[in-house]
């Protein structure tokens, strides 16, 4: 009898720890999957953290997400990036108090692609003998809450009075505003939100078996979700069923959820303020004379699949704006199909090295030097 029950109890031991293993092993998977992402955003971060509070201060520096990705400027596409300071913004010819004109260029990957080498140079020679500066501080994936953050530190910490200014609103940038970058209009909401993003974080490199890991990273995922949209946990657990759904089964990251989907009125006020008080601050500069805003759509745009682009919320900001004669659009909606460039497979809809080069930046430069780049 006692033979018959150890070889049971071995038995069932036996079972149990090939479940264990196998649960251990679909951690694992399930953690290499998801970790390279979080550990980019963590380290991009964390590069930034010491220039941010060396050259703009602590309480600035909790308003800026990251700055400029260094491994993106090795000069292999990119320039070089020679000082600190080229990580918040680069001069492409010197700004300067007895230029005609200074432009400042805000915006995201599309705004950064003046920094591509081929792009840079041909800009630098064209403005060569030209007495205007040019001043690039797009940094990828920003939208208008951080540009209007970096905004606030260029004017009131760099001094810098540009008189013409470029801003690329970019078509995710309405996602990124709603469900990303709205941490960042309040203090204590970021403080709370930061605790469990450094502790997500964290689980990572905790040395626990991977399946405790994976409880540490939902609970921590869930409380900072919980903490950024500020909802009740029946609210916050069916965000997060909703956004498993369109990222693993619809291939739809949440910066292009509005653009499938709509927003709602509530959604879109935000948003018109948002852009009010960009303008805002940027017309607090005395010695800005025109405000562009650059919009251009993604592929899924061109080929009329998405229900919503930004243009109806931009001209809503505009129209009743005590500044809008001195604001400009410049768009490339409503060209032929063939006029676009997308790169292949790029669910962002990012253009070709050759559209930046050849059309997209001509363009905004024939409009806002007509006169000097004939």
């Amino acid at each position: 009898m006692n033979i018959i029950s150890i070889k049971k109890s071995f038995f069932v031991l036996i079972i149990i720890l090939i479940n264990f293993l196998i649960l251990e092993i679909i951690c694992l998977f399930v953690i290499k999957k998801i970790e390279p992402r979080y550990l980019n955003k963590f380290n991009l971060e964390l590069n930034s953290e010491r220039i941010k509070k060396d050259l703009i201060g602590e309480i600035n520096s909790k308003k800026i997400p990251y700055l400029r990705d260094k491994n993106q400027y090795s000069g292999s596409s990119y320039i070089n990036l020679e000082k600190e300071r080229d990580f918040i913004f680069n001069e492409i010819k010197n700004f300067s108090n007895n230029n005609r004109l200074n432009i400042l260029i805000q915006g995201d990957s599309l705004g950064e692609s003046m920094n591509m080498i081929n792009i840079y140079n041909k800009y630098t020679n064209l403005l060569n003998n030209k007495n205007i500066g040019v001043i690039n501080s797009a940094v990828s994936s920003y939208a208008i809450i951080p540009h209007y953050y970096q905004l606030d530190v260029l004017l009131n910490q760099f001094n810098l009075k540009p008189n013409v200014q470029i801003i690329i609103y970019d078509q995710t940038d309405i996602g990124d505003d709603l469900y990303r970058y709205n941490i960042f209009l309040d203090v204590e909401h970021y403080e709370k939100y930061k605790l469990y993003d450094s502790k997500l974080m964290n689980s990572f490199s905790k040395k626990n078996f991977n399946s405790i890991k994976i409880v540490l990273l939902a609970k921590n995922y869930f409380l900072r979700e919980k903490n950024r949209f500020k909802y009740t946990n029946f609210e916050t657990f069916k965000k997060i069923l909703r956004r498993i759904y369109l990222k693993n089964f619809k291939n739809l990251p949440v910066a292009l959820e509005p653009l499938v989907y709509g927003i709602n009125i509530d959604e879109r006020e935000k948003l018109i303020k948002l852009l009010s008080n960009y303008i805002d601050l940027a017309f607090s500069n005395n010695d800005l004379q025109n405000l562009y805003f650059v919009v251009q759509p993604t592929i899924k745009h061109v080929e009329k699949i998405y229900v919503m682009d930004n243009r109806n919320i931009l001209f809503s900001a505009i129209k009743n704006h005590k500044f809008k004669d001195k604001i400009k659009v410049i768009s490339f909606f409503d060209k032929e199909k063939s006029f676009y460039s997308f790169r292949e497979g790029d669910i962002f809809s990012h253009p070709t090295n050759d559209y930046y080069l050849n059309k997209f930046w001509p363009k905004i430069f024939s409009e806002v030097l007509p006169e000097e780049l004939k």
